[in-house]
C-alpha cells in the first residue's frame, strides 16, 4: 500500500514537472493594472509581443484599471498560481497604494520575477510656456501661487507622489489636475488648458519642438534628450523611482517563474526591443528577483517617508 502511494505520488510531481517543462501549453494573461494606451499599458504590449514570439504562445494583455492601480493589482494577487496570469506593471500600486488606504493586498503578496525597464518621466511643457528649466519654475511658479496646474496619469499615482514631493522641496504651489492616463492629459496640455505635465506622453511634440522638458526625473538623463538635466542635477534630489516588471501571485510553481524571468531579461538585452521601449520612455535593464525584491522592500521605505512629508491623499 505505501509504496503504491509513493508511486502514485512520484507519477503526479512527474506529470507536473513534466507540464511546466513544456509551459506555456496555452495563452498567458498579462494584468496591466492602467487603461490601454498609457505609459503602463504600452511597455506591456512591447514585452507580449516579444514574449508570445520567443515562448510561441500567446501572452495576452488584460487591462483590469480603476483606484490608481489597485483593481487590476488586486485581481493579480488573487489570481489562480498556475503560471497562466501574472502582473505585469509599475511598482507604484504595490508599494505606494497600500501606505495611501486600505488595501487588500500588501507589498510582499506578489513574487518579483524580472523587469522590463526603469521609467524616465519629466516635466513637460509646451514651447511657449515662459521657463527652460527648474529654477525658473520654481521662481515662475512662486510669482503666481496657485494660478499654474499640473497633470499626473492617477491621484495616488508615484508620478504624483514625486511631484508632489518636488513641490514640498520647492515650496511651491501647483494645482495637481489627476487624470486616467497620460494621453487623456495631453490634448489639454496642448490646448493651453494644462501648464505642464509629469508625464513622458509628450515625447513625441519635445521630437518635433512642440514642447521641451524643464527636467528628467531619474537617475540618468534620457539617451535621446541628452541635454536635459536631472532633477538632481537641477538641485532636487528625489530618488523615488519609477519600474515595471513581471511578479507572480503567491503559488506560482517556481521553474515557470525561472523560465519567464529568463526570457524577459533576454528581451531587456535585445536590441529591437530596447530601442522600442526607449522610444516610448523605458530604460531596458537586468535585475534578479531577489534585486526586485530588495527594491520593493527599501522603496516602501522611501514611499511611507515621503507621503508623511508631503501628506499625500488620494482626490
Amino acid at each position: 500500500m505505501f509504496l503504491r502511494i509513493v508511486a502514485a505520488v512520484a507519477a503526479l510531481w512527474g506529470a507536473s514537472l513534466s507540464a511546466q517543462a513544456q509551459w506555456p501549453e496555452k495563452p498567458v494573461r498579462l494584468i496591466v493594472p492602467y487603461p490601454a494606451g498609457g505609459a503602463a499599458d504600452l511597455p506591456a504590449r512591447i514585452m507580449a509581443e516579444g514574449l508570445t514570439r520567443k515562448l510561441g504562445k500567446p501572452f495576452i494583455i488584460e487591462n483590469r484599471a480603476g483606484a490608481a492601480g489597485q483593481i487590476g493589482t488586486e485581481y493579480a494577487v488573487r489570481a489562480t498560481p498556475d503560471g497562466y496570469t501574472f502582473y505585469c506593471g509599475p511598482n507604484g500600486p504595490i508599494v505606494l497604494l497600500p501606505l495611501l488606504r486600505k488595501t487588500s493586498y500588501q507589498s510582499t503578496d506578489l513574487i518579483p520575477i524580472a523587469p522590463y525597464g526603469e521609467l524616465v518621466y519629466g516635466i513637460g511643457t509646451l514651447k511657449s510656456f515662459p521657463v527652460n528649466n527648474l529654477k525658473e519654475l520654481v521662481a515662475h511658479a512662486k510669482a503666481n501661487p496657485g494660478k499654474l496646474s499640473y497633470s499626473s496619469p492617477g491621484a495616488g499615482s508615484v508620478t504624483h507622489l514625486r511631484m508632489e514631493t518636488f513641490l514640498k522641496l520647492a515650496d511651491m504651489q501647483i494645482t495637481h489636475v489627476p487624470y486616467r492616463t497620460g494621453a487623456e492629459a495631453l490634448p489639454d496640455l496642448l490646448a493651453g488648458r494644462l501648464d505642464m505635465m509629469h508625464d513622458n506622453i509628450f515625447f513625441p511634440q519635445l521630437r518635433i519642438g512642440e514642447a521641451k522638458m524643464l527636467g528628467v526625473l531619474s537617475a540618468r538623463r534620457h539617451p535621446e534628450f541628452p541635454d536635459v538635466p536631472t532633477f538632481a542635477e537641477q538641485g532636487f534630489a528625489i530618488e523615488l523611482p519609477v519600474w515595471g516588471g513581471f511578479m507572480a501571485p503567491t503559488g506560482t510553481p517556481q521553474a515557470i517563474m525561472d523560465t519567464l524571468g529568463k526570457v524577459v531579461n533576454e528581451l531587456n538585452t535585445d536590441p529591437e526591443t530596447m530601442a522600442k521601449m526607449l522610444k516610448i520612455g523605458w530604460l531596458s535593464y537586468v535585475a534578479t528577483p531577489q534585486d526586485l525584491a530588495k527594491q520593493l522592500i527599501s522603496q516602501a521605505e522611501a514611499y511611507r517617508t515621503w507621503v508623511q512629508n508631503t501628506n499625500l491623499k488620494l482626490e
